[in-house]
């Protein structure tokens, strides 16, 4: 028989640390490691056993996906399972199926333990192959939680909160596990998964609670929604919503939290612009309505200070807008070095006015591809602007045009079907950093060729790298100075980022020198930008002075509400607001 798709002796060989399934696991009865500020992590079997029995049966082991490859489980013995393995190499690179799974994540790095090897690894450019997961290789904990609560419900994070309070275990948010920092995973941990709370409810004339302002469309989201399943929803209303550019990204936590880019920001704003409400619990385990008109410091913190920092959100209301029509720019040309050079160059030529006219989208190196799409200009005016990308890509070989698409929702299947565009893939352990490029940087002849040659340099020091055109310089809807969000990303005309891989059977060294290589190639950027910033979703983990790299003029005030909703920093992350730092025992699976 299996639980959540593990074998039932699995899942009882992990539930022997409070179940006493087996004598030899009894016989340590409580486990005791530095916790929060350094105070001792202490709990018993019997404390997991009464918090197992307050949720009903929902406390559940934090089990690697690609456990049933294996033979051997954290040092013991288990039985493979050739069906289950199959199923998840078969479905290694699906998005939704590694969502769907409390232990899958984007990364495989934030699987792993990072700094000792431990890991549960398939490899990446084979999951079939029996050398990843055959004898004497073993599936490891990695930095998978140990536990995690499948959250039905406000009364789950408020017993979670209780239980972390009293026994100092580390405790961290999980909903997909799209995150490029971390911050979902720790060694030791206990998790609140919330994957499962997936209503959406159309609000045609919403008002903030407590509030006295115009009614407008809306829709409130619970914490485990995907932006496919609410552009799905959204579009059967005939309205369309600010998202991310991943299938299944959540819409409540991390991305909305830490301020939210899309395609759509040129044009409608950024997400967290439009958030109108949240339902969230704090630290103390109060259930509060957070809106501009009530926990007002906590709705500031909340729409750009980061997930996992300041409560944990239930769900949350943004703004809904009618649906429009999209002229779509797809630009492609053989992928050479010198072809690259040549489209970068007229990009960055025009990219002041590709932000101004509020274009959105993404070039893609590896692919050899731009996509560009606005609701502002007629079709026959973007053909006018696009005309000299679609001229030269063109003649360089490629197949370019500017096309229409009805509403935002046939764009994003053509993008992650890889038609128009294509969507990032996910498994592959990475280094990835990360830059905003400001306008400033492209106000004369001088400063154009410089950001194209510390570009061209960049790009040549990644193996993947992207630019995104989703900031809002062209939008003109708000000035984001009731966010949190860095002020940085309102005079940026894009962002860049930059990854290094390594392989499934990577050292330590090759996996510091894939960061090293990351720093190298941001580092042309970072030169060029010293006033910029980084996007804290999408960063360097070894981002240099990430406070005003992330949050710029904010952080002062982030750092007063943090200390007022957390002063024991029951909810902590890597370079989240007030962190306790790289040396606190959860972080010891960095690098």
């Amino acid at each position: 028989p299996f639980v959540g798709g593990f074998s039932l002796a699995t899942i009882l060989l992990v539930f022997s640390h409070f179940s006493g399934v087996r004598s030899d696991d009894a016989a340590s009865s409580s486990s005791v490691s530095p916790g929060y500020f350094g105070q001792p992590v202490s709990s018993t079997q019997a404390d997991w056993a009464a918090l197992n029995s307050t949720l009903k049966g929902r406390l559940l082991p934090g089990i690697p996906w690609t456990e049933p490859c294996f033979t051997t489980y954290n040092g013991k013995n288990v039985t493979q399972d050739l069906a289950k393995c199959g199923f998840v190499q078969e479905n290694f690179f699906d998005h939704f199926a590694r969502s769907d799974a409390f232990g899958g994540y984007t990364l495989q790095n934030y699987e792993e333990c990072m700094a000792t090897g431990d890991q549960c690894a398939l490899d990446w450019t084979n999951p079939a192959n029996p050398l990843a997961f055959s004898p004497p290789q073993t599936c490891k904990q990695g930095s998978i939680p140990d536990y995690f609560i499948d959250v039905q419900g406000e009364d789950d994070v408020v017993v979670a909160l209780e239980f972390v309070s009293k026994s100092n275990v580390p405790l961290v948010i999980k909903n997909t596990g799209h995150d490029f920092k971390g911050r979902s995973s720790a060694p030791g941990s206990l998790a609140l998964w919330m994957h499962n709370l997936k209503n959406i409810t159309h609000e045609p004339k919403f008002i903030p609670e407590g509030c006295h302002l115009p009614s407008q469309q809306a829709l409130t989201l619970g914490a485990g929604t995907q932006w496919q399943e609410i552009y799905e929803f959204a579009n059967t209303l005939g309205l369309e919503v600010v998202g991310g550019a991943d299938q299944t990204v959540g819409a409540v936590g991390g991305w909305v939290q830490g301020g939210g880019h899309s395609s759509l920001t040129p044009m409608l704003g950024m997400g967290a612009d439009r958030v109108l409400q949240y339902k969230v619990v704090t630290p103390d385990g109060i259930l509060r309505t957070v809106n501009s008109c009530q926990n007002s410091d906590l709705f500031f913190a909340l729409r750009g200070g980061g997930g996992g920092t300041f409560a944990v959100a239930l769900e949350a209301t943004i703004m809904a807008s009618p649906s429009q029509t999209f002229r779509v720019a797809n630009i492609n040309w053989p992928i050479t070095d010198d072809n690259l050079r040549q489209v970068l160059a007229m990009v960055v030529e025009n990219a002041t006015t590709i932000a101004t006219q509020g274009w959105g989208g993404y070039l893609t190196p590896t692919i050899g591809n731009l996509v560009l799409m606005s609701n502002k200009l007629s079709m026959e005016d973007a053909q006018k602007m696009m005309q000299p990308l679609i001229t030269l890509t063109t003649e360089l070989g490629g197949v370019s045009n500017v096309t229409e698409f009805p509403n935002y929702l046939e764009w994003f299947n053509a993008y992650t079907n890889g038609i128009s565009g294509s969507q990032d893939g996910v498994a592959v352990p990475n280094a990835l950093t990360s830059r905003l490029i400001p306008q400033k940087n492209h106000a004369t002849a001088a400063g154009r060729a410089e950001t194209l040659n510390a570009l061209t340099n960049a790009l040549e020091n990644a193996e993947f790298s992207q630019i995104h055109f989703t900031t809002p310089f062209g939008f003109k809807g708000s000035d984001g100075k009731d966010t949190s969000v860095n002020p940085i990303w309102r005079s940026s005309l894009y962002q860049v980022i930059l990854v290094n891989i390594w392989e499934y059977n990577a050292t330590i060294a090759d996996k510091q020198a894939a960061y090293a290589q990351g720093t190298k190639a941001v580092n042309f950027l970072r030169d060029i930008t010293p006033d910029s910033g980084a996007y804290l979703n999408e960063s360097d983990i070894h981002e240099p002075n990430h406070e005003v790299s992330f949050w710029g003029t904010n952080y002062a005030r982030l750092l007063q509400i943090k200390d007022k909703y957390d002063p024991r920093r029951i909810l902590d992350c890597w370079h989240c607001v007030g962190w306790k730092g790289a040396a606190s025992p959860r972080y010891r699976c960095y690098i």
